[in-house]
């Protein structure tokens, strides 16, 4: 499903590197947890996927497509297949919930009657129905971070992507927002997810894979060891 072959991420033109040389295969159906210290790719490999950066050296592989080599124009059709949820919310605080979701309307192309139909059903699976008329900032942080879950489930999705969003929330509402992503992933959905907070995850949600990134002058001592 998801593939990084020999990939390189550098912000400096190779100056210093995030990551270089890294492998991994994300199957399809699977929940992977990005683990590891701040500062060595997390957010940057869910960039990755989403073709919001480019890697300098190497590929990424999505469902079957080079996404290094996607031409701009195509770009935002690529991106109508995954959902993604961000470290900040991302709402407009000047609309209600139904607003700040129906714009999705205008991306996917529905019309009026479907597009609340799917926000309503979905609003009801997260339990946030009655609340489609309120302002985000008549929301507390777990209920705004639901709305963003929302929104990134709208178009039904094969990948959602994941970058913090329990960092904000606390320890009971992380609970809960772990146990709906479970939910969702049992229907099948490919989930990657970068967090600080693996072990509330993995506590709440059924099987679910850890891939921990190493700072990069660490993970270069481990290649020398294990060439002496």
């Amino acid at each position: 499903m998801i593939r990084f072959e020999d990939t390189g991420i550098s912000y400096d033109n190779g100056n210093s590197w995030v990551l270089r040389h890294f492998e991994a295969h994300i199957r399809e159906g699977e929940f992977v947890l990005l683990t590891g210290p701040s500062g060595v790719g997390k957010t940057s490999l869910i960039k990755l996927i989403l073709r919001e950066i480019l890697p300098l050296e190497g590929r990424v592989i999505v469902d079957r497509e080079d996404v290094t080599k996607l031409p701009d124009p195509k770009i935002p059709y690529y991106r109508r297949r995954l959902g993604v949820i961000f470290q900040d919310f991302r709402l407009i605080r000047s609309q209600s919930v139904f607003e700040n979701l129906n714009i999705s309307r205008r991306i996917y192309g529905w019309g009026q009657k479907e597009s609340e139909q799917r926000i309503m059903h979905v609003l009801k699976f997260l339990g946030m129905d009655h609340m489609h008329r309120r302002l985000p900032d008549e929301l507390s942080g777990g209920e705004q971070q639901k709305i963003c879950l929302a929104r990134a489930i709208l178009n039904d999705p094969k990948i959602l992507l994941a970058d913090e969003p329990t960092r904000n929330l606390d320890p009971r509402t992380s609970r809960e927002f772990a146990r709906l992503l479970e939910l969702i992933h049992r229907q099948g959905t490919t989930i990657v997810m970068a967090t600080h907070d693996a072990e509330t995850i993995k506590n709440e949600a059924g099987e679910v894979r850890e891939l921990t990134l190493f700072a990069q002058k660490e993970e270069e001592k481990c290649e020398k060891e294990r060439d002496l």
